[in-house]
């Protein structure tokens, strides 16, 4: 500890566990988790026509066989479907089947409980601010 102050590092690792945690909980009763949750949250919101497993680790920061395995397991739940790609049959598509779409507003909703909750006594303008600086920090880690 320099100063007195914790390493921001571990302060973010601490806020993740606890969130992941109640996260969970919340989405028990939908039948995901919140890893499959931050997928399905992709699909939805992605403009891509067509989505690979590649475009899904790429864009939350996941290697392959977790990927692999989230994927498998929403598939398993009924909540998407891998179709190989017409182009190249080593690479499979992935789509949102009717099941997904009927959970989409309570994981939403849930959604903004969460971010009312993390956000508590906070302004907009203070929001606003740790929203660039936890934007900055990803970047950074993110970075080689």
């Amino acid at each position: 500890m320099e100063n007195g102050v914790r390493p921001i590092g571990f302060t973010i690792k601490q806020i993740n566990n606890v969130f992941e945690k109640d996260l969970n909980e919340r989405l028990k009763s939908i039948g995901i988790t919140s890893s499959q949750c931050a997928v399905l949250e992709y699909l939805f919101r992605t403009s891509k026509e067509e989505v690979s497993q590649r475009d899904v680790e790429k864009h939350l920061s996941l290697k392959n066989p977790t990927v692999t395995g989230i994927l498998k397991r929403l598939d398993e739940k009924g909540f998407i479907l891998c179709v190989p790609n017409t182009n190249d049959k080593r690479k499979k598509n992935i789509y949102l089947t009717e099941k997904a779409f009927d959970i989409q507003r309570r994981m939403e909703a849930d959604r903004k409980k969460m971010d009312r909750q993390l956000t508590r006594g906070m302004t907009k303008r203070e929001i606003a601010a740790l929203m660039r600086g936890l934007e900055k920090v990803l970047h950074n880690i993110a970075e080689p």
